[in-house]
This record gives C-alpha cells, structure tokens and sequence, in this order.
C-alpha cells in the first residue's frame, strides 16, 4: 500500500523525524530483527553478501545529523544537485546519502541522482573511502529495474547500498527494510556464464633454453611471478574490475615457456543477456544499439583494463623471461590447460571474485581446515565451478535486425 501521496509528503515526514532528534534506526521497525538475523551465515552467496552490505549500513543509523536537505550542493553554479538529505554518522564518520522516490516512473533515476550526490560530496571530501559513503534509496515500490539496480550496485560494485520502504505500523508510519530475497532473488541467478569470462595467457618464455638451460631454471622466481600475481589483482580492483588469474607450469618439458599466468576478466559486453532474463524488460532505442555493438564485434573482454592488469604485473617478471600474451579465448577454453597435466600452483582474483575467495577461505578455517593458504588453485577452481555456467543458454539477437523487426515490436 502507498502510504505517502507525493514524495514532498516523505520527505516532509523524514524531516520532521530528524527534527525530532531521532536517527534512522529509531524509525527502522524491523532494525534489531533484521540485525539478529543477518549475522547468521547461509552458505548462499548472493545472501550473504546482501545481509553483509546492509549490516555495514545498519552501523551508520544509531546517530545522525543532517548536513543538508533538498539543498543544492553543487559547487558548480551551472549545475543543481540537490539530495533529498545528506546525513553525518559521527559513530562511524560516514555521510549517508538519502534518496526518496515516490513514483513507478523512470525507475532507474534514484540510483543515477545517488551517484551524482556521492561524485560531489568528493568534491568537499576528495579522500573519503568508498566505504564512507553511505546510499539510502527510501521507496514505496520496487519494480524490477530498481531491484536490479540496487543488486548491481552492491554485488558487482560493492557500493554500501540500502533499501527501506515506508509502512504502516501500530506506532504509525515507519521505515522497513527491504526483504533481501523477496527483493532480488526472484530475478537475480547467483551464477555467471563462461561466455561472459574472457582473457588470455601470459607466457613466460625462457630464452635460455634456446642455448640448452635448465627447463626449470626459472623456478628461482616463483617468488616474482607470485607477487606479479598479486600485483594484477591489486591493479584491477584499483580499476574496479572483476576477474581472476592462475599461476601454472607445465609438468613436462612442453615449449618454451616453462610457467604461464591465465588471467581473466568479466566481459561486459557478453553481459547484454542478462537484460532479459527480466521478463518485463522493454529494450529501448540503446539497448539496440548496444546489441548491434555486440552482434558485429562480439567483445569477449579482451580489453584495455585487462591489459593494463596485466602490464602492472608483468614488470614484476620481465627481467628473468620474455612474456607474451597468447591463446585469446574464453575462459572454457583456457581453463584445461591449467589443469591440464601441470601443475596449478597460485590464485588471485580481484572484485567480486577476490573476495567471494576469501570469504570460501574463511569458511574453510571455520570448519577447521587450514591447509589452504590464500592462494590455493584448487579451492579457487572449486569456487569457480560452482558461480560459472559453461553451458549457459545463448539470446539469439537476430529479431533485432532492423529489416526483421518492426519498432513496435522492439520497443
């Protein structure tokens, strides 16, 4: 049930509330439940990290102090932006960004204007950490592309997101969170496909070997190429990326690069499928102009953020071999060979994938198991195997041609 007429009326009540001296948790009806409940862990990765994220939120509610209310904070006099609150946590020296949306309209806006805020509170903050910024969306309904929005936000780009909607209670209206699985999971699949997956290997040549050397002789810099492996995954959550690499060496004398580095990062692009899987999506003008990019290119993630990955960790080695980036493809084709009759000897990931690892790692030394070091091959691919659909199915992008489909029907 709607509960507020306009969103002029929420934001009258929200200020009214703050005026009163009290703090979101106080108008939080489901805040200690909420709170009791997310702290137990459900093996589910997508829960988990959900009930972590917003946890992380929770601590910023106890105290607060608005900063600004539907004020401009723009230090541009050509540009307004003006947030519905900006709000200071002196418990954890956050600012939390509220935004309200009272409509079914343009559903994505809320999550746009929030971004907008956050860019120009690092304008009077230039140093403040990610993790200090607080987003609030406050909303009386949540449609689908505001459901993916929001999970976007806080599964793939580990922004500190909430989402409360305002209910009717015994104590009057009130703010409750929103149900996690009601929420996302009808429309979100804790997986990814291979397809989506792409890069290549790094071989590390030896030139020695043309003058008759020791195939093995630069197992006396694993050390490097270890903390090459590190520096790739430094680098790309540094760019904000998502993806992981293998360190590996053959178990036989095969070529003349004794020891190799898969790296792989998310292909965008490939991404374009999962638009619809949301049987309410309605491409628009762009949506066909995006999937006429990937119908002529095909971008399977062989971009320059994976190059530059890769050139930052490359420096780490180039003095003892002659690398080369090699083999092209996705990663259902490069996987084999790193388990392929070689040996797998270190992993990283960075994003999502850096620390749904550590988080794999954490359990198995909750369980006891403390003979995985932070870089384990196998428990990384055992992880992998279970969040990477190989056979995922495929969207025929064909009814998108223009001289077979009409606008109406696309649109």
């Amino acid at each position: 049930m709607k509960i507020f007429e306009s969103e002029a009326r929420m934001q009258h009540w929200l200020s009214n509330r703050f005026a009163k001296g009290e703090s979101l948790s106080e108008m939080i009806t489901n805040f200690d439940a909420f709170k009791e409940n997310a702290c137990k862990k459900t093996g589910h990765m997508i829960t988990d990290k959900l009930n972590d994220t917003y946890l992380y939120c929770l601590e910023s509610f106890v105290i607060n102090e608005v900063i600004t209310e539907n004020q401009d904070i723009s230090l541009d006099p050509k540009d307004r932006l003006c947030p519905d609150f900006l709000v200071y946590a002196p418990e954890t020296q956050s600012v939390i960004i509220i935004e309200l949306k009272n409509i079914h309209g343009p559903t994505r806006q809320a999550g746009t204007e929030i971004g907008a805020y956050a860019a120009e509170v690092r304008t009077y903050l230039p140093f403040i950490a990610e993790g200090d910024v607080i987003n609030v969306i406050i909303s009386n309904e949540w449609p689908t592309l505001l459901r993916h929005y929001a999970f976007n936000e806080i599964f793939w780009l580990q922004k500190k997101l909430i989402c409360l909607e305002p209910v009717q209670t015994d104590d009057g209206v009130q703010l409750r969170i929103v149900d996690l699985n009601a929420s996302f999971h009808t429309s979100i699949q804790p997986s990814i496909s291979s397809r989506q997956l792409g890069g290549y290997q790094l071989c590390l040549y030896d030139d020695e070997l043309y003058k008759g050397g020791d195939y093995y002789r630069t197992a006396a810099y694993e050390t490097q190429m270890r903390i090459a492996l590190q520096a790739m995954a430094n680098r790309g959550n540094a760019l904000g990326s998502h993806g992981f690499a293998f360190l590996w060496r053959h178990c036989f004398r095969v070529g003349l690069a004794p020891y190799n580095i898969t790296i792989i990062n998310i292909a965008p692009f490939q991404s374009l499928v999962n638009l619809f899987k949301d049987k309410d999506f309605k491409p628009n003008e762009a949506t066909v102009q995006f999937i006429d990019v990937l119908r002529e290119h095909d971008p399977e993630g062989h971009g320059y953020a994976l190059e530059d990955i890769k050139n930052y960790g490359q420096k780490f080695i180039e003095d003892f071999c002659s690398p080369q980036t090699e083999g092209f493809d996705r990663w259902e084709n490069l996987k084999p060979a790193i388990f392929d009759q070689t040996d797998a000897l270190a992993f990283v990931g960075w994003g999502i994938f850096g620390e749904l690892f550590f988080d794999r790692l954490a359990v198995e030394f909750k369980n006891g198991i403390y003979d995985c070091d932070s870089t384990n091959p196998l428990l990384a691919i055992s992880l992998l195997n279970e969040i990477i659909i190989e056979d995922h199915a495929r969207l025929d992008f064909s009814a998108f041609e223009d001289d077979e489909i009409d606008d109406d029907e696309l649109f």
